[in-house]
């Protein structure tokens, strides 16, 4: 094997991956998946403030709205955490 596809597998393992896993994390609460992708990739340390982040709107699949408190919750409860609204 040559030196450029290990230099190749550094960078894809390094920058790109978290760059990957934070682009995910932030399209499924609700935020801009270029932007948190670019930050993921440059600085991989800020993947964990990517991870710990709340939603920013009700996102289908992943996160919905409270119609009495307005928080957000999981897609799968069906007790707002909360408040102990049921959810529709």
């Amino acid at each position: 094997m040559s030196k450029e596809f290990f230099e190749y597998g550094y960078v894809a393992v390094f920058f790109l991956l978290p760059g990957a896993i934070g682009a995910y994390l932030a399209r499924s609460k609700g935020r801009n998946p270029l932007l948190w992708f670019l930050l993921n990739g440059c600085f991989p340390p800020t993947l964990m403030v990517t991870y710990f982040q709340g939603p920013v709107r009700a996102v289908a699949g992943y996160y919905r709205q409270c119609p009495k408190c307005n928080e957000y919750s999981k897609w799968r409860e069906t007790v707002c955490r909360f408040c102990k609204t049921e959810l529709a």
